[in-house]
């Protein structure tokens, strides 16, 4: 016999399913994001992955407030060192992407270029 107790509990399974369905989906936006700011900045994106690392509730635009899932990557320049970064997410709207300091790459005829991303770095904030 189907009860309320049934109900409840096949309710609660399906808003389960369609919540981590729209987790994996935003992992998996944020994962191109990455890939894309990687490619364009002529960085490797080590181990093809991105992972969560922290979901908080923060004041966005126009002071509405919203979660920011932050996701963790690493990169390398040269292959030789890792790198860490991260980007937040607001749904699969990119907030933010910042590198740690790290050596660009050869510039042209392989003079090594000394400045660190931090340095030359333009942070657009949206919120």
């Amino acid at each position: 016999m189907f009860t309320l107790a049934h109900a409840t509990l096949l309710i609660a399974g399906t808003f389960l399913a369609w919540w981590l369905w729209q987790v994996l989906g935003q992992r998996d936006h944020a994962l191109a994001l990455v890939r894309r700011h990687c490619e364009r900045n002529a960085l490797q994106l080590l181990d093809d992955s991105v992972a969560l690392s922290g979901v908080r509730l923060s004041r966005l635009h126009r002071g509405r407030y919203g979660l920011v899932r932050r996701y963790a990557f690493e990169f390398t320049v040269t292959g030789e060192h890792r790198y860490s970064g991260y980007i937040d997410l607001h749904g699969t709207r990119q907030l933010h992407i910042e590198l740690a300091p790290h050596p660009f790459p050869h510039g042209k005829d392989d003079e090594p270029v000394t400045e660190t991303a931090r340095e030359s770095a333009k942070i657009h904030k949206i919120y």
